[in-house]
């Protein structure tokens, strides 16, 4: 028996020498195993993709390297209090747990950040950040929080091979001159701790270099959009483009017109006109543009992120499987919300809450 976790790692090429024999031990006498690999081929041969060639944005991965996985609640904690807000710790806890911004593997990476939002703070969230951009939040007197891999931080596993951004930490100095990066550590005994800047950059690297900055709000705002150059569409993909493209037409003039709005030649706010109220066939070459660049960014990041657009005929080879992985009873439910869960899963994928197997077998 192997997980879902296991096994979805194995197919997106995510495992361990030891993990790969384990799964390949099980092929060896599990035919619908065998069935289901032979499906995420042909999934993955309909996609077009034979392999991605392109780097994945960890958006859903998990800061998690501290006592509870509370690493991010404890620096957002840690930067309230540097900015002299109240900031209670079961609080901050209960509200990450209820929003689920924490979750029982941890906190998303997108999610950090999330409690300084909901105490008036400025947050800027970006992928593929530089040394620079570091260093000018840094002389900003802005917050800087970042995720890293712990194992890579840490000076008696530097050499560690595993990409894993795991922890987050907030970057409290950078020493230009000695090449040294202070950070508040929340797994650490001292609080505060002090690394080369090389091993940080290298333990840094394995989140795509994720920054969450913190200011005041009011401050300049530079955007800092995922770069997803490297994805390359398929022939459908830039079918949906298009369709996508109209319905965001369609459903920004369903909003206007909601809200009173009605054609005018002229852009009018007063008497609420909108040359751009019209069929998304009859626009302008421009606006179309506009809408299908939406579009077309959109799909890209969606793919970035790890995630794959499967056609319906597709998805419905993983939805027979998964009704017969259901009947051999590899399936059952969550006791606290009643979501799917596969046998040898830690955690169920809905609430978070970890599954104890034992008791409910």
């Amino acid at each position: 028996m192997i997980s879902d976790e296991l096994l979805a790692a194995y197919l997106e090429g995510n495992t361990t020498e030891e993990e790969t024999l384990r799964v390949l031990r099980a092929l060896e006498g599990d035919e619908l195993l065998q069935e289901l690999m032979v499906t995420a081929e042909r999934v993955d041969a309909a996609l077009g993709e034979g392999g991605r060639s392109y780097s994945l944005i960890p958006m859903t991965r998990m800061a998690a390297e501290s006592e509870g996985n509370l690493c991010d609640v404890q620096c957002e904690e840690y930067v309230l209090r540097r900015r002299g807000i109240p900031a209670d710790a079961e609080a901050l806890e209960q509200a990450a747990r209820d929003n689920r911004w924490l979750r029982g593997q941890g906190t998303p990476l997108h999610s950090v950040g999330r409690l300084l939002e909901r105490s008036g703070l400025s947050v800027v969230r970006s992928y593929e950040a530089s040394e620079e951009m570091l260093r000018q939040a840094l002389d900003a007197g802005d917050d800087a929080i970042v995720v890293v891999n712990s194992r890579k931080l840490a000076a008696s596993q530097a050499e560690c091979s595993e990409s894993d951004p795991n922890h987050a930490v907030v970057v409290v100095a950078y020493d230009r001159v000695a090449q040294r990066v202070s950070l508040y550590d929340p797994a650490s005994d001292d609080g505060t701790d002090s690394y080369p800047a090389g091993r940080f950059l290298e333990a840094w690297d394995d989140s795509c270099r994720y920054l969450v900055r913190v200011a005041e709000k009011g401050g300049a705002y530079n955007p800092q959009p995922i770069d997803t150059g490297d994805i390359e569409l398929t022939e459908d993909l830039l079918e949906l483009r298009e369709a996508i493209a109209e319905n965001a037409h369609d459903v920004w003039a369903a909003a206007r017109i909601r809200e009173g709005w009605s054609y005018g030649p002229v852009r009018d706010d007063a008497r609420k006109r909108h040359p751009d109220l019209v069929p998304y066939a009859d626009l302008p070459d421009g606006e179309k543009e506009y809408d299908r660049r939406m579009a077309f960014d959109t799909i890209k990041l969606v793919k970035k992120l790890g995630f794959d657009m499967v056609k319906h005929s597709d998805s419905e080879l993983y939805r027979l499987m998964m009704g017969r992985l259901h009947r051999r009873e590899r399936v059952s439910h969550c006791p606290h919300c009643g979501a799917p869960v596969l046998m040898g899963q830690a955690y169920c994928g809905d609430c978070g809450r970890k599954v104890e197997w034992k008791e409910w077998m």
